[in-house]
């Protein structure tokens, strides 16, 4: 395409007669139709990538960051150490470092827009520290599955245009390893914007915007002020390009004004974006304001513009290029052929001398093979929790590209999802290799999993953001269950933390992951607390100090009991459990079968 003129680029026009009432109800495109669209117009969509698609590559998203900032302005504002901060993912831990900067009020509240630009500055004020810190944070990040196909897409003429507002290298390096050469990808920032007006005119793709700057380079864009005084070039570029292609929006918030501004400008009346708009979000993600009202307005002036549900950066562009009749059978050569694979083990006995390590894993030797699935017209995970609680119903639910997927009594599936006007009422195999990663099968399957555990004697599922456990109920459980009589490492099962009001409890972390083609369930012996927001911090650091404490012990052989308990409890005295979710006869249930034996590390002799 060298020396091709800009016009060439633009494809075949969209039909923008229709009213706006009939461009809202299709503002959701589902999956499937969009590789099909792309299959026709790939060349003419450009793709913008935001944090969550470098999130895959190992690097922080922009609210992993965030949280990063608020705890480091915390301790140095509270002069405590790393280690009082154990666990920054944990609800409670959140709930209090928010609650201490509401008290300040000088910051922006959690949410907000400006919240991560913010907070940045105020972490590091100097423009030279932020950049120490995204040195050490980027340089680690390796390209992703996702970062090499989008490299695919690049080589076979599919994908000309890429802009992001990631300051790493993983395009450049998969573009490097995929198209052979570092030279293949023109890749401009803010030190150089004038490389992407040269490489667009003159038609040399693929070429590659850096909207925020590259971390090698000296303009980077990270406070709100800087954001908003974004070069001038850069986003012209970005402008001008819009009016004449496609977007496709992946893995990106939208929290930028500085950005949606500039997308809101590329509308132009509704001549921009001729080869469509398409904003990609998880099902569980509620979009930022500012970008539902882009894509109104969008629809509005009659470009087509749709938001798309897809589960992840890599499990997209998987999708995406398995697809493509182009792409779909240099997949394999793409993943590596050196990838590397761990052994299969079998059971095996100890003996004296060949030492292996014992592992929390639980191996399940046979799951659901399907759900009921029902195509309606409902959103993403939040509604669907909406919809179960409206209808007054006991049903687990998750959504996928191709409708609801569900486990429970058909009429309460029914009530649930009736009022969203039901087109499919149907089954959905659960295939092994939609269990692999962290699908809407997979998740529809751990929580019925997780539910079933629930229903053992002598303990009970607590859901806390967004992990489970389970606790022992002590009416019914003894201590000595995780022990022998050499071995003791609980004295009692909960109780109240000394010179506080504060609870604690035994606990058992629940985790599901897939390994040598089968599903495991992890075991996490724990002890979890409740600690109310207005907690004093003399006492929150009582209870930390009594947790390390009682949790210092619990090596080799009082962890050992302590999992010999914690299966006890979910199995049982036999060498195996069946479990179900919802025990009904009307429906779909979900059985499970639990081996006892966890799985050891090492090869067993024959």
């Amino acid at each position: 395409m060298h020396g091709s003129n800009v016009n060439d680029l633009v494809p075949p026009p969209v039909d923008r007669g229709s009213s706006v009432e009939s461009l809202a109800v299709a503002s959701r495109l589902d999956l499937p139709s969009f590789l099909r669209l792309f299959q026709l117009r790939g060349s003419q969509i450009m793709w913008f990538l935001g944090a969550g698609a470098s999130r895959s590559a190992g690097i922080k998203t922009a609210g992993d960051m965030i949280w990063d900032f608020k705890q480091r302005l915390y301790r140095s504002q509270k002069k405590l150490s790393p280690s009082a901060i154990t666990d920054i993912g944990e609800v409670v831990v959140q709930r209090k470092l928010q609650a201490h900067f509401d008290t300040i009020g000088k910051l922006p509240p959690a949410g907000s827009e400006t919240e991560y630009s913010a907070y940045f500055e105020a972490t590091y004020p100097s423009a030279k520290d932020r950049r120490a810190y995204l040195d050490e944070l980027l340089s680690r990040g390796k390209p992703s599955f996702g970062h090499l196909a989008l490299a695919l897409l690049m080589r076979e003429k599919l994908c000309r245009i890429v802009w992001t507002t990631n300051f790493d290298r993983t395009v450049e390096d998969a573009a490097a390893q995929v198209l052979g050469s570092t030279g293949c990808l023109v890749a401009a920032d803010l030190g150089e914007p004038e490389k992407f007006r040269r490489a667009y005119d003159e038609g040399r793709w693929p070429v590659y915007g850096k909207l925020h700057g590259d971390y090698h380079s000296d303009a980077l864009k990270n406070t709100d002020a800087e954001l908003r005084a974004q070069d001038v070039e850069m986003r012209r570029n970005l402008i001008d390009a819009c009016r004449r292609q496609g977007l496709a929006v992946v893995g990106y918030s939208g929290r930028d004004a500085s950005i949606i501004e500039a997308l809101t400008e590329a509308l132009d009346e509704g001549r921009g974006f001729p080869g469509g708009l398409f904003w990609f979000k998880r099902s569980q993600d509620e979009p930022y304001p500012a970008v539902d009202a882009l894509l109104q307005r969008a629809r509005a002036l009659g470009v087509e513009a749709h938001f798309v549900e897809t589960e992840s950066f890599d499990e997209f562009f998987s999708d995406l290029v398995r697809y493509l009749p182009q792409t779909a059978d240099k997949v394999q050569a793409l993943a590596g052929a050196t990838r590397p694979r761990l052994a299969k083990s079998t059971p095996r006995t100890s003996t004296g001398n060949t030492p292996a390590i014992r592992t929390n894993a639980l191996p399940l030797v046979s799951q659901p093979a399907l759900c009921r699935l029902v195509d309606c017209q409902i959103g993403g995970y939040q509604d669907i929790q909406d919809a179960i609680s409206a209808a007054g119903v006991d049903i687990d639910a998750h959504r996928i590209r191709d409708g609801v997927l569900a486990f429970g009594r058909d009429t309460d599936v029914r009530k649930t999802f009736e009022p969203f006007a039901i087109k499919v009422f149907d089954t959905h195999p659960l295939a092994s290799r939609r269990l692999v990663k962290e699908t809407g099968e997979r998740a529809i399957v751990r929580d019925a999993l997780f539910r079933a555990l629930g229903k053992c004697p002598g303990v009970t599922l607590q859901r806390r953001g967004r992990r489970f456990f389970l606790v022992p109920d002590a009416r019914q459980v003894q201590p000595s269950i995780f022990g022998t009589d050499r071995v003791k490492p609980v004295d009692r099962l909960a109780g109240t933390v000394s010179g506080t009001q504060i609870g604690w409890t035994e606990a058992c972390g629940l985790r599901v992951d897939h390994r040598f083609d089968r599903l495991w369930l992890l075991l996490e012996p724990t002890i979890i607390t409740d600690i109310p927001e207005e907690t004093p911090e003399e006492h929150v650091e009582l209870v930390r100090e009594f947790v390390r404490e009682r949790r210092a012990r619990r090596h080799n052989r009082h962890a050992n009991a302590l999992l010999d308990g914690w299966i006890t409890l979910i199995i049982g005295k036999g060498q195996s459990v069946r479990l179900r979710a919802f025990d009904i006869g009307d429906g779909v249930d979900a059985e499970f079968e639990l081996l006892r034996t966890s799985g050891f590390s090492g090869v067993g002799r024959p």
